[in-house]
């Protein structure tokens, strides 16, 4: 029976199958710091809430990370809330497919 981690990375890389994933993944990494949900979304030209939905499935497959900060830059009481924020996961990810032998 094959490796059960390697069927979930290769699960977690077909989520990269979908495009506006993939463009979110890509505009993420290409970041080098942590990225909140409106600027994911104003970056690919989608609404926030699908922006959201699709960072959060790369959450899960552990290909991003997230975390809290306040995008303001401000500090104290009165700066708001603290944003939702991700940045790529240090989990790296390899699928081998096994040689098939033609005669």
């Amino acid at each position: 029976m094959g490796n059960v981690n390697s069927v979930d990375e290769l699960a977690a890389l077909a989520l990269l199958a979908e495009p506006v994933r993939l463009e979110l993944y890509r505009y993420v990494r290409a970041r080098h710091e942590s990225v909140g949900r409106a600027e994911a979304a104003r970056a690919v030209g989608i609404s926030m809430k699908l922006a959201a939905h699709h960072l959060d499935r790369l959450v899960e497959a552990e290909m991003l990370e997230f975390g809290y900060r306040r995008l303001s830059g401000r500090t104290g009481p009165g700066a708001g809330r603290t944003a939702k924020v991700y940045t790529v996961s240090q989990q790296r990810f390899a699928v081998s497919l096994p040689q098939t032998g033609y005669s």
